[in-house]
């Protein structure tokens, strides 16, 4: 999924990314929508979603996601 394919979707709702962490190898799986501080975001390799149950900012490679699903 690209850049923008992932911005769209999560503009218009909630999702479960899953994602393979560079620094530990390890795979996590949040469920995020994008941050309201933040007005625009480049176009990049990264994206910074809003992780919804931590309260908190990441930012994730894109070429990382494995899957984008609803939130359950």
């Amino acid at each position: 999924m690209s850049f923008a394919e992932l911005h769209k979707e999560l503009s218009r709702k909630n999702k479960l990314i899953t994602y393979k962490s560079l620094t530990s190898s390890n795979t996590y799986s949040v469920c995020c929508t994008l941050p309201k501080h933040i007005k625009k975001q480049a176009v990049g390799n990264k994206i910074v979603v809003w992780d919804v149950d931590n309260n908190k900012t990441l930012d994730i490679e894109v070429n990382t996601i494995e899957r984008v699903e609803e939130c359950i």
